[in-house]
């Protein structure tokens, strides 16, 4: 017993008398870093459905499925029959409600009727008037033009039938108008990622070529069926033609929104999952101090904490090894 007393003793004045270990150190930066995330999706564009507003047999179309159009270019239109006699009936009728609006003024200045009578027959013009309009506009609408310049992406209606109002006759997509790839995120990526983050988009057939994007959207909910959360990138084509269904390649990245204390990955010992210590130099009497640390983010060798180190702080990256709490280090140059 007193022989492994004097072995404790021994060890201890050791610890004690113990050279200063030399050390190498880096102070720490404090600095905003990049979350990046890698993930792939299917090339779509931002399309809209043409369709009549009112209802009527196709009469016939002027352009088919695939087909360039420019804005205001006739696509389709409607059997015009019933429309225009529509027009030449409320034509008729707003002459009449015209001609008696003008014969009940001239009575009504001679003090032949009241102003009821006027005020009324005044009415019965401006009902006239709006019938006229919306006749004239019906006819209108039995054409179906293209809204902007674009590409016809399907026709969904082939055959001269008779249609509903709001019922989609073409898929069109406008040239000014992004396309967008969806995506599907990990709940740690979609945390990570917000709306307004940068992307960069590579597709195979332009493999040079980098085409810019910014997220749109990001689900609040993940998918049943998977446990991802989609994500909406709108992509621009830099007028580089594109497909629909594509394969695209997407690196998001965004600037964290705080800053963090980082450090060189070689600073850190005891590593278990997100868990490491860290020694800091403390330059009064040249000990070191072992510091408990959570990573928050490892890229390229550097190590973002969660913990705010004080600013300018010195910590050990080579040499550690052999360290513990407290103990004496010479600084090497």
């Amino acid at each position: 017993m007193r022989y492994v007393f004097t072995l404790l003793l021994l060890f201890a004045l050791t610890a004690v008398n113990a050279e200063p270990q030399p050390v190498r150190v880096v102070a720490v930066t404090t600095d905003s870093i990049t979350y990046s995330v890698r993930t792939f999706g299917r090339l779509s564009p931002q399309i809209e459905d043409l369709s009549f507003q009112i209802p009527g047999r196709i009469s016939r179309f002027h352009i088919v499925e695939g087909d360039r159009v420019s804005r205001g270019q006739l696509l389709a239109e409607l059997d015009t029959k019933d429309a225009t006699d529509n027009l030449r009936r409320a034509e008729s009728e707003l002459a009449s409600a015209q001609r008696l609006l003008d014969r009940m003024q001239t009575l009504f200045e001679a003090r032949s009727v009241q102003k009821s009578q006027l005020e009324d027959t005044r009415a019965t013009f401006e009902q006239a008037r709006i019938a006229h309009e919306q006749a004239a506009l019906n006819v209108a609408r039995c054409k179906l033009a293209a809204p902007a310049n674009g590409i016809v992406l399907k026709q969904v209606i082939e055959s001269r039938t008779t249609i509903s109002p709001g019922l989609p006759v073409f898929v069109f997509q406008a040239d000014d108008e992004q396309w967008i790839t969806k995506v599907e995120l990990t709940d740690r990526n979609a945390l990570l990622m917000e709306a307004g983050a940068e992307a960069e988009v590579l597709f195979a057939p332009y493999p040079d070529h980098v085409f810019s994007g910014q997220v749109t959207s990001i689900a609040q909910v993940a998918n049943e069926s998977d446990g991802l959360f989609t994500a909406e990138i709108a992509i621009s084509t830099q007028n580089i033609p594109l497909r629909p269904g594509m394969i695209a390649e997407v690196n998001l990245s965004r600037v964290s929104n705080r800053s963090f204390s980082i450090v060189p990955f070689d600073a850190l010992l005891s590593l278990r999952r997100n868990k490491g210590v860290i020694f800091t130099l403390n330059p009064a009497d040249s000990t070191v101090t072992e510091v408990p640390v959570t990573i928050h983010q490892i890229n390229e060798g550097q190590v973002a904490l969660e913990e705010a180190l004080p600013p300018a702080t010195q910590i050990v990256v080579s040499g550690q090894h052999a360290l513990q709490d407290g103990a004496s280090v010479i600084v090497a140059d």
